[in-house]
């Protein structure tokens, strides 16, 4: 806004909500009635008073400047009150309006802060790394490793739970559907079996695919072996177990038995249909090698599925993890660094022009110049409110002194003459410092200003606080470059790229 559309819409402001002390009019005929000064001045003219070599002023006309003196008194009182209240604001706003408001050295400080607090995280995290990266190597060496660990991420673990999962679901549908017919339950009955099949097939499979199978590369002979051995002899069991739940599934169709009674020995077999306990001997229909098919695959599918869960060599990863960990966090911190520092500055720049506009609108327009103004129109408001009870009291006492006039025998006292004899046509004046608000408010001087020393004072607060604001941007843009050279050195310096 420019300065003078900001003076003019401080006026209308001011004349709208009337921001100063409103000083009583002064009416003469009031004070005219309360001296009863016609009734007076008619007895003092026909009793000839004031004498005529008196050079004071007659009881009457004392008390009408008595009158007028105790009401401007009153209001000054009142205009004072008013003025205290409003001082305290004044000297408030003056002096933040005076005071610095942009200080690049904390500024600097806060940035220095974040570098410090972001150095301080990496120097822990880079000798963490360090340590888990010893043990790593020595893992390595150990066991004749020449490669990375490759860890566990959270990514990993769910679609690896994700896979093992989805294998259980289908094998169970599949499963549970292709041994209905030959349950006396039904589907019921066919999902049970196929629940435990399922669960053998998958989860069992996943377990000798992450602890067994991964010792097929360890340097350990001994685990080499026995992880074979168990693998071989749960590939045995698990392919057993399939075959022999297809050939109960074979024998169901050839005979109608439930395949309940087949496994609990209850129903007939004949020597023709094969014995499902040595599945070999039964000769397998589609349904049923789909069904020895499914559980197989699925069975391989899960170990490979626990196999490729995690490092493929046995506490690789788990070692690693450290590791992988620190780097991780490390070069997340070096890659945010920068961004975290620019935000810091674009936040700080951007909070700049608010406080300034804030500074501007609130404590300059919204405190200071209604304020101030208000204590410029207070000594106003004095100035014509003394002018006026001065010329009441010229009116009352000529009209005092006429009235005796018309009465009175002797000629008129002395002091209604001027120097060269001849009758006052001016037959009052207040003493200078009753009418000069600078001599009646004297606690307030120091802080008042007339209307064009306030349009002036506005206009170098407004320009002053432009240009703190203006300088300040330009030194935070100025130290941009030499921030920016600190973080690389700091990114250089904490790079683990190994």
């Amino acid at each position: 806004m420019k300065l003078k559309e900001l003076i003019n819409t401080i006026k209308r402001n001011l004349k709208k909500n009337k921001m100063s002390y409103e000083f009583k009019s002064s009416k003469v005929a009031k004070i005219e009635d309360n001296i009863k000064l016609k009734d007076r001045a008619t007895t003092d003219g026909k009793n000839n008073l004031p004498r005529p070599e008196s050079e004071t002023f007659s009881n009457c006309e004392n008390e009408a400047i008595v009158s007028s003196d105790q009401m401007r008194n009153e209001e000054i009182e009142k205009s004072v009150a008013y003025l205290n209240s409003i001082k305290n604001q004044i000297i408030d706003s003056t002096a933040k309006l005076g005071q610095k408001h942009f200080y690049i050295d904390n500024f600097k400080n806060r940035i220095q802060r974040t570098l410090t607090a972001a150095e301080g995280r990496l120097s822990n995290l880079k000798s963490s790394f360090n340590t888990h990266n010893n043990e790593v190597r020595n893992f390595k060496l150990e066991n004749k490793l020449d490669r990375e660990p490759r860890s566990l991420t959270t990514l990993n673990i769910i679609i690896g739970i994700a896979v093992i999962a989805i294998l259980f679901i289908i094998e169970l549908q599949v499963n549970g559907n292709l041994l209905a017919p030959a349950m006396g339950s039904g589907q019921k009955e066919g999902l049970a079996v196929a629940a435990g099949v399922a669960g053998l097939n998958v989860f069992v499979s996943f377990a000798f695919g992450f602890f067994a199978l991964k010792n097929f590369h360890h340097v350990n002979s001994l685990r080499k072996i026995i992880s074979k051995i168990s693998i071989i002899l749960y590939a045995i069991f698990i392919s057993y177990l399939n075959w022999s739940l297809g050939a109960y599934r074979s024998i169901h169709e050839k005979t109608g038995a439930n395949i309940k009674d087949l496994i609990m020995g209850t129903a007939e077999t004949s020597l023709e249909t094969g014995n499902a306990l040595f599945p070999w001997t039964v000769d397998l229909s589609f349904t049923s090698f789909t069904l020895v098919f499914i559980g197989l695959g699925f069975a391989i599918a899960s170990l490979i599925d626990g196999y490729l869960f995690g490092d493929k060599y046995p506490g690789y990863g788990e070692v690693g993890k450290g590791k992988n960990n620190d780097k991780k966090e490390i070069n997340r911190i070096r890659e945010h660094l920068s961004t975290e520092v620019n935000m810091i500055f674009k936040d700080e720049i951007k909070n700049t022009g608010e406080k300034r506009d804030s500074i501007i609108s609130n404590t300059l327009r919204k405190s200071w110049v209604p304020n101030i103004t208000a204590l410029e129109n207070t000594f106003e408001g004095y100035r014509r409110f003394a002018s006026k009870i001065n010329e009441d009291l010229d009116h009352i006492i000529g009209e005092y002194r006429s009235i005796n006039g018309m009465y009175r025998t002797t000629p008129e006292p002395k002091y209604w003459k001027d120097d060269s004899g001849k009758v006052k046509t001016r037959y009052y004046d207040m003493r200078p410092e009753k009418l000069n608000p600078e001599n009646v408010y004297r606690d307030f001087v120091v802080l008042y200003l007339n209307k064009d020393q306030i349009e002036k004072k506005i206009e170098e607060y407004q320009n002053k606080i432009q240009k703190e604001a203006n300088d300040y941007i330009n030194q935070i843009n100025s130290i941009n470059e030499e921030v920016n050279k600190k973080i690389e050195i700091i990114r250089e310096k904490y790079s683990v790229e190994i």
